[in-house]
């Protein structure tokens, strides 16, 4: 029993898989059989062709290498593809002929179409007619039919139309012979596209005709102008074109000629422009304009649009926009070639909403350009926005709420890129102010237009650890960061970078060194030793007096080492009586005397620095001027201070004669470079001289106080 069950269970497990092999192997049967053909003798306006065109679908399935054959009556020709020629010999005209199609495979197995049985006398095929002329009211149009030219009656035509924005067809059957259609109540300020065919007696229905378009009669523009306004970058600037998008033909009902504008200003005036399509003003896209004039000031804008018929209705925009600091948790955004996706969620409330317009914009176009918006219900916080989007290109987004009687407020906005590169190198970085154990630092943002993706943040470093990420929100034209903790009279290089989701961008560095407490700190001992108590007020003194600089000379002179300078000279004070003396030119030699050895001194102090002009060094490598930048640093601190003059000219060897024309060599480049360059009075020193007296007469009035 149990071996008869075994031998039982092997046999049907044997069955089983022999159906299951015979199902994995497909059957494999005829070609699929083509469709009837279709044969017809073509005609193009009053030459007919004298052979027989045929022609078939190609029919779908899994042997599509077919050949295929064209047989009729003991005859055959070979087809190109779906398509074969009976030739005028190979016919009798005026005869039925029966015709069908055979494919065959690779393997040489055929099919063959069903049999298709027509008069040669009736399948001439004239060409389409021609619409010659129409009517915008009524909307009529006139055709010419091809069966005059085959010497044969006109049997019917058939006439389809549609609206430009319709997708499908409407056909109307024209009996007998006539050759016009009238379309009835057509809508306003629309195009209809028009097609016509016909048939004659004994022929085939000829191919469609051309499209014709006819625009319905014009008339006044439907509706308003959808303005607004680019400010760039900044949505709150005040700095805006008024910018909208043309009426479309729906609504323009016809050719929109110009635009009539009505500005009002702050302080209460207005201004009323009148503006052809053709003026310089205007500046016009496909889809856009923009009126080409700044909108500062400006507080409102009424707009119209007008054709050789009527006047649009107004448009109305309130210019100045208030609103929030923006967030940019209030907004998301989503970006691909094809789209934009734009969401935001409302965090305060805003009574009266009538809608919310998304504006995005691509960054580093000018006013006018590369701006669209979209208008949305108050109920949708999002939208998904189709066009084609850049590659490496910023867009800035921006949600606005537009309230009661037109005005706007800014809501939120954020930058999107649909594919992000490393970033650009800052173009600015240099020293705002150092002290001896911190500095602060400036630099120019990165331009959107070359920033190559979302900037989130700046990194600024020096040395391996000390990186710090700035952030780059809210986006500004210059941002500043304070390095603390540095050490004293220590040069240090400071890098800075652009960073997005593709990297950091190349670095550009700053070269600087803190200050000193030794020279500070002597100027406090000596203000206390020598003033004691008073220190205080003397302090209040100084301070006060070196409101100009040229008074701080004589304030401290205690404080300052011994330049030469013509300014604080007695000279210049004889120099100003002999300039105003009309018998100057007699004691000529005794004034040269004079001014080559009479000069007084003024102190400059030694712990004064003027702050230095930062060094920037690109990362490329070294600069060729650190070593001579390093020397500098020695005698100064966070920057350059003045050198002072190490040669001296008081001889009678290095005086300046006449020339034998009587001129004076004094202006050659070579003496310019020496005494008198530095310590000759001019017209403006004598005016410095003048203050200075002033000055200090002031200073000495307030010390005695």
């Amino acid at each position: 029993m149990l071996f008869a069950h075994v031998m039982g269970r092997l046999k049907t497990l044997w069955l089983l898989s022999i159906m299951m092999a015979g199902w994995c192997f497909s059957y494999k049967g005829p070609p699929v059989r083509p469709s009837p053909p279709d044969c017809h003798i073509p005609c193009d306006g009053s030459n007919c062709s004298p052979d027989i065109i045929c022609t078939w679908d190609p029919m779908p399935g899994l042997n599509n290498n077919l050949t295929y054959t064209l047989h009729w009556e003991g005859s055959q020709s070979n087809a190109t593809g779906h398509r074969a020629v009976i030739q005028r010999h190979e016919f009798t005209s005026q005869s039925v002929l029966q015709i069908w199609v055979q494919a065959k495979d690779q393997d040489g197995t055929v099919s063959r179409s069903e049999p298709f049985t027509f008069d040669t006398a009736r399948i001439i095929k004239p060409s389409p007619p021609k619409i010659m002329k129409s009517h915008h009211e009524p909307m009529e149009i006139h055709w010419t039919a091809p069966c005059d030219q085959l010497m044969l009656e006109l049997e019917h035509c058939d006439v389809r139309f549609r609206a430009e924005a319709q997708p499908e067809w409407i056909k109307q059957e024209e009996g007998g012979v006539s050759v016009s259609y009238t379309l009835d109540s057509p809508e306003p300020c629309t195009n209809y596209l028009f097609q016509v065919h016909c048939a004659c007696i004994t022929s085939l229905m000829s191919e469609w005709s051309e499209v014709y378009t006819i625009k319905s009669a014009e008339r006044d523009p439907i509706g308003t102008l959808d303005v607004w306004r680019d400010c760039g970058m900044l949505p709150q600037k005040s700095e805006c074109v008024l910018t909208w998008k043309k009426l479309p033909m729906t609504k323009a009902c016809g050719h929109i000629l110009g635009y009539n504008l009505r500005l009002d200003f702050d302080n209460g005036t207005q201004a009323a422009f009148n503006e052809s399509v053709e003026s310089s003003m205007l500046v016009c896209s496909q889809v856009q304009c923009y009126y080409n004039s700044s909108l500062k000031n400006v507080k409102s804008v009424r707009i119209d649009a007008y054709n050789a018929i009527g006047v649009s209705q107004p448009s109305h925009l309130e210019v100045q926009v208030q609103g929030k600091i923006p967030k940019e948790e209030d907004i998301f955004l989503e970006m691909n070639e094809n789209n934009l996706t734009v969401s935001w969620k409302i965090t305060t409330s805003i009574p009266d909403i009538k809608e919310y317009v998304v504006q995005y914009k691509e960054a580093g176009s000018s006013l006018g350009q590369g701006l669209d918006w979209i208008r949305l219900n108050s109920s949708v916080t999002k939208v998904t926005i189709k066009g084609k989007f850049k590659k490496f290109t910023a867009y800035q987004v921006s949600v606005f709420t537009v309230l009661e009687h037109n005005k706007v407020q800014f809501y939120c906005t954020d930058v999107t890129h649909f594919v992000q590169g490393k970033p650009a190198k800052v173009p600015l970085f240099k020293v705002l102010s150092c002290d001896t154990t911190h500095v602060t630092l400036l630099w120019e943002t990165v331009m959107m237009s070359v920033q190559n993706g979302v900037t989130p943040y700046y990194q600024v470093g020096y040395g391996k650890d000390n990186v710090k990420n700035v952030s780059a929100h809210p986006q500004l034209e210059t941002r500043t960061i304070t390095l603390d903790n540095l050490k004293e009279n220590q040069t240090y290089e400071v890098w800075i970078n652009a960073v997005n989701q593709a990297g950091p961008g190349p670095n550009i560095t700053v070269l600087f060194t803190t200050l000193s407490n030794e020279n500070i700190g002597a100027v406090k001992k000596i203000i206390t030793g020598i003033f004691g108590g008073f220190g205080l007020v003397i302090l209040l003194c100084v301070l006060f007096c070196c409101w100009d600089n040229k008074a701080c000379s004589a304030v401290l002179p205690l404080l300052y080492e011994k330049v030469p300078d013509p300014h604080n000279s007695n000279i210049i004070k004889e120099m100003k009586t002999q300039i105003n003396d009309s018998l100057a030119w007699i004691r000529k030699p005794e004034v040269e005397k004079i001014l080559l050895s009479e000069i007084e001194i003024i102190k400059t102090s030694s712990f004064a620095f003027i702050p230095q002009t930062d060094k920037i060094i690109n990362e490329d490598g070294d600069d060729p001027l650190k070593d001579v930048l390093m020397e500098e640093h020695k005698n100064t601190h966070c920057g350059c201070g003045k050198q002072e003059y190490s040669k001296m000219v008081d001889s009678d060897e290095d005086k300046n004669d006449e020339d034998e024309t009587g001129q004076s060599s004094w202006s050659s480049e070579e003496d310019n470079a020496g005494y008198e360059q530095h310590f000759m009075p001019t017209d403006l020193d004598l005016q410095e001289i003048e203050e200075r007296e002033r000055t200090e007469k002031r200073c000495a009035v307030f010390c005695q106080l």
